[in-house]
């Protein structure tokens, strides 16, 4: 990517071109972003910052223009890079071909995010997130410690239960009180600093997860009812469990517990690259994979499931398989 121009108005020349509606919809950094009539726009540290496609080739933008934005902020990979993937994920990799994936977020606002997105739709934990930072400047322990519930609330009016509010604040003042402030451990080891994440108040396994691919960078998957689903449906939870000599029903496991922990080892131990990889995975689920109806005769990879019914394959496929 190169900048241009000034320090306030930069252009990033995106190489591959990028999805940026694809990008800015699935992950947790992308919801500090809300979608306008120009593009995107996020309020950080009272600075406001904007991204708005230059040059678009279809859904794909060759340049961004970024007003307010650093050039060391920008820590987006292109999924195109991921190599020795397992071909169904391959195959959607080159799909979703501007999917790119976007590290480095600060921990206490991934952390943050992440606990707004439980239960709730990602544009409902937007809009929660845009009216905390408008209320509260920057989002950090130290704003939070001190905050009353009553404070936090009207900001969480589309994105409840209350009891999110108590989370929050009693986050920021573990984190206060236990380390100054400072995340900067969730750098190290991942199993560690999971451990440290899942002793926070409201923090569970998801939300860890997140945190680790989301601001440390750790490939590691985190998993909820959509990743459960898809990797069920690939057959990715019934191959963990062969692997470790378990004989489990995956159907009557389905969406417990049990079943995201396979679908987690699974896909960890299966995938080179499973934090990025799952990604394309959710936006699958997203465009295809649906919980009820699964649009399985456009799905880009039916050739290669074996959860839908044959009519669903090609032509062509099943004649070969006659002869």
């Amino acid at each position: 990517m190169l900048a241009a121009t000034e320090v306030s108005k930069l252009r990033f020349i995106m190489t591959p071109p990028i999805d940026l509606a694809r990008t800015m919809t699935i992950q947790i950094p992308a919801l500090e972003w809300v979608n306008n009539s120009n593009g995107y726009r996020k309020l950080i540290d009272g600075v406001t910052q904007t991204i708005s496609p230059h040059a678009c080739n279809g859904p794909l933008a060759s340049d961004l223009d970024m007003e307010g934005v650093r050039p060391n902020e920008m820590h987006w990979t292109p999924l195109l890079q991921l190599k020795g993937l397992d071909p169904r994920v391959r195959k959607l990799r080159d799909v979703f071909a501007g999917l790119y994936f976007m590290n480095g977020q600060d921990p206490f606002r991934c952390l943050t995010l992440t606990l707004l997105t439980q239960n709730k739709t990602a544009e409902r934990a937007r809009t929660a997130f845009c009216e905390l930072s408008r209320r509260f400047g920057s989002i950090t322990p130290q704003t939070l410690c001190e905050a009353h519930p009553h404070e936090i609330l009207p900001a969480l009016q589309r994105c409840g239960p209350h009891r999110k509010a108590g989370y929050l604040i009693s986050m920021a003042r573990a984190l206060m009180q236990q380390w100054n402030g400072d995340m900067s451990w969730v750098y190290d080891e991942p199993h560690r600093a999971r451990e440290v994440l899942l002793s926070l108040p409201g923090v569970g396994p998801k939300t860890a997860d997140c945190v680790l691919l989301y601001a440390a960078g750790h490939e590691i998957v985190p998993v909820d009812t959509h990743i459960e689903r898809v990797a069920r449906r690939l057959g990715f939870i019934e191959r963990g469990a062969i692997r470790r000599g378990l004989d489990v029903n995956v159907e009557e496991i389905r969406g417990s517990n049990r079943s995201k922990d396979l679908a987690k080892e699974a896909l960890e131990h299966e995938l080179v690259h499973p934090g990025r990889s799952h990604l394309l995975l959710i936006q699958h689920g997203f465009e295809f994979c649906h919980a009820t109806a699964p649009a399985c005769f456009p799905c880009p990879i039916r050739e290669e499931c074996t959860s839908i019914d044959n009519r669903y394959k090609s032509t062509l496929n099943l004649s070969s398989r006659q002869q």
